[in-house]
């Protein structure tokens, strides 16, 4: 078997007694939750149905630290795992036809390991058709489902460069050097085609025009177009015979989706519009034309739209995209019907909850459903349309969650200082009220175009059960709002800072909050933010929690360069160039932005955290903003972990940040004397409350 990979019957609750992550059931209501209980990893996750409908996939932990392979038997209900050796984990396992699994392996949670294949009758004959590149599975292509496109996105055989595309024949390699029972001599890879052990079936020009970002294939999985980024811009390109042509598209202005139903067009997100938000359209990839209006809400952006295809030949059968909370739009009428019947099949158990279709068989007889609350981890079900029965596969990916105990979280919205509106979540500790109001952990989200979204969240929950009431407020450039602001304003770091701000004074008002016990806590661009609260709010906020954060953005793009050399996101540099400026011709605008410069303006405590292997935003960032600090002498603690990227990946690391985390904002959101409030008027209302 492959690279030492391991194979065992098993149930999704089984693990041994003496593991500390054996237990699948919660703690009794009188014990805190603990620490693990938040972060530990799901139990299940990701299922896919082979296109036969007669197994589904999934990843699983199984009671340990390490993502695993579950495959289920629908007829007979019996599971096999196959999982890697030691701590490594099986990552992007997807079907290839109806009796083989394609999947990659990954040490440390971050490094590929090759790329495998299993037969799903006998999972002990796992084999490798690639040991040694960072690879990713494209396609596995209606016509030749056995013969799957792969990106070599680094060859390990050429200095770590871009490998390009490449078919390959999936079923076992003539000679594996890996494999024990085979004799004679060792066959070096490197003599091997690409470095894969596979037999290229074909490959596909080299991209030219930059850095290669990504590739798209057609609703047959069959390679169809690319985009590429130099000088900060990115470009798309076509696929025609064996000529990579660029299209007309300035992907500035249009965000592509996916490939729509007919060849040559494109679902894409349309440029904006004065006053509206972003429509979803159809577009001609060679033309550049815009077609048709899809869908357009009336408040947001179509941002995170994801097509629900048809099993068989990929055309649009729905949409999902998020609001306030979100949303399943049906283009297919029968798709409709059906999501109905679903819902009220499920009578009580989909009331408040997001029930979602996330696939099929072929037939469409067969259909994985996911329901899900704020409340309720994800629960997956299967259903038979065709026998008319429902299936709970896991009733909760984490099952040691007591749903009871956990806590509501309420869409709200409030206006900034320039009058616009900002969207948040507001999540309140058991017994937070005008009379008690709690204390308010500030939690804005990590890279400022993404968004915070109603659901079930660890770190939140985790919060809540410390007593802490929560605010994930969605600033300015976070996705499905971006139209209410000035495409400047997607790179204005102060402004966003100001957003958050302007949020915190407005949770102050309802009176639900203590406004003398407010902490503000983020990672990545969170902790950027979380650094600039406390700098340039000094007496707003009683303590800062920062996690790979960027501190300094002159440093940023200069170690971006570094990490571009070692073949870590291409093209990063000059896109903060283009957007940020250059540092060296606009030095007051990078201090001003870069709160390590005023870092003498902090006056309350700091918890910084970093993982010494981070490649995104180096560990350097925070040793610098450590450093001042100590020469402040401002009160400060440290995690800083080796072998750890951006965030902390491994779980033991996990529990070990936040469970200091925790003790420090105790020490720093211990109730004191009563101070004066910051502009607290207490009114004991929600702003704009809305739930599903």
């Amino acid at each position: 078997m492959g690279a030492g990979l391991g194979l065992a019957s098993c149930t999704l609750a089984a693990a041994k007694p003496d593991n500390p992550l054996a237990r699948m059931t919660p703690v009794p209501t009188t014990e805190p939750i603990p620490v693990v209980d938040f972060f530990r990893p799901s139990l299940f996750s990701n299922p896919k149905l082979n296109p036969a409908g007669t197994h589904f996939i999934a990843s699983t932990t199984v009671g340990v630290d390490r993502t695993e392979m579950a495959l289920c038997d629908i007829a007979t209900g019996k599971y096999q795992r196959l999982y890697g050796p030691g701590k490594k984990d099986i990552r992007g396992v997807d079907w290839m036809g109806d009796e083989h699994l394609i999947f990659t392996l990954v040490a440390d949670n971050r490094y590929s390991e090759g790329l495998y294949v299993a037969p799903i009758n006998d999972l002990r004959q796992t084999y490798g058709v690639d040991y040694h590149n960072v690879d990713s599975v494209l396609s596995s292509p209606l016509a030749a489902p056995q013969h799957p496109l792969v990106w070599i996105r680094r060859c390990a055989f050429d200095n770590g460069r871009d490998g390009g595309v490449v078919q390959i024949d999936g079923m076992r390699p003539s000679y594996d050097p890996y494999d024990k029972r085979n004799t004679g001599t060792y066959t070096n890879p490197k003599s091997i085609d690409g470095g894969t052990l596979a037999t290229i079936v074909r490959s596909y020009p080299t991209l030219k025009h930059g850095a290669t970002r990504g590739y798209l294939t057609d609703n047959a999985g069959e390679l169809a177009y690319a985009i590429t980024t130099k000088d900060g811009k990115r470009f798309l390109h076509r696929l025609a015979g064996k000529n990579w042509q660029p299209c007309p598209v300035d992907l500035d202005e249009i965000e592509i989706v996916s490939v729509a139903d007919q060849p040559g067009q494109l679902l894409v997100l349309a440029p904006r519009e004065e006053g509206k938000p972003r429509a979803l359209r159809y577009l001609d990839a060679s033309s550049g034309q815009l077609g048709e209006v899809i869908l357009q809400d009336e408040k947001y952006d179509l941002n995170r739209c994801r097509p629900y295809k048809h099993p068989v030949d990929g055309h649009i059968l729905g949409l999902r995209f998020e609001r306030e909370v979100p949303v399943n739009y049906w283009i297919d009428p029968a798709y409709q019907k059906l999501q109905q019947k679903i819902e009220n099949s499920l009578g009580p158990t989909a009331k408040g909850a997001i029930v979602s279709i996330v696939g099929s068989d072929r037939a469409e007889k067969r259909f994985l459903v996911a329901v899900r609350s704020d409340r309720k981890p994800t629960a997956y079900l299967l259903i038979d349309t065709e026998k008319g029965a429902i299936t709970t596969i896991v009733a909760s990916v984490s099952p040691w969650l007591d749903p009871a105990r956990l806590r509501p979280m309420t869409f709200l919205t409030y206006k900034n200082r320039d009058g616009v509106p900002i969207d948040g979540y507001l999540t309140l500790p058991e017994g937070a009220s005008p009379e008690s109001p709690a204390p308010l952990v500030v939690l804005p989200h990590g890279d400022p175009w993404v968004r915070d979204s109603w659901g079930s969240d660890a770190e939140v929950q985790f919060l809540a059960s410390r007593g802490y009431a929560v605010f994930q407020p969605n600033y300015r450039g976070s996705l499905g709002t971006q139209w209410r602001f000035s495409v400047e304003d997607m790179w204005a770091f102060d402004k966003m800072h100001d957003d958050v701000t302007d949020g915190v004074r407005k949770i102050i008002k309802t009176g639900l909050v203590d406004p003398d016990r407010i902490a503000i806590m983020g990672a990545s661009f969170g902790g950027y933010l979380s650094i600039s609260g406390v700098t340039h709010e000094p007496n707003l906020y009683r303590c800062a929690v920062a996690m790979s954060g960027v501190y300094d953005w002159a440093q940023m793009i200069a170690e971006a360069k570094r990490f571009e050399s070692d073949g870590v996101s291409p093209g990063r540099t000059a896109v903060l160039r283009r957007f940020l400026g250059d540092p060296k011709t606009n030095s007051e605008k990078f201090e001003a932005i870069s709160p390590l410069h005023s870092a003498a303006q902090i006056k309350v405590p700091v918890f910084v955290a970093h993982g010494k292997s981070d490649a995104v935003a180096s560990v350097e960032q925070s040793e610098r903003l450590v450093a001042e600090l100590k020469k402040n002498g401002v009160p400060h603690e440290t995690y800083f972990q080796r072998g750890e990227g951006h965030g902390m990946a491994d779980l033991e690391h996990r529990i070990k940040l936040y469970t200091q985390i925790e003790a420090f904002l105790a020490k720093n959101l211990a109730p004191r004397a009563p101070t004066p409030s910051v502009g607290a008027e207490p009114t004991g209302t929600i702003p704009a409350a809305t739930t599903p």
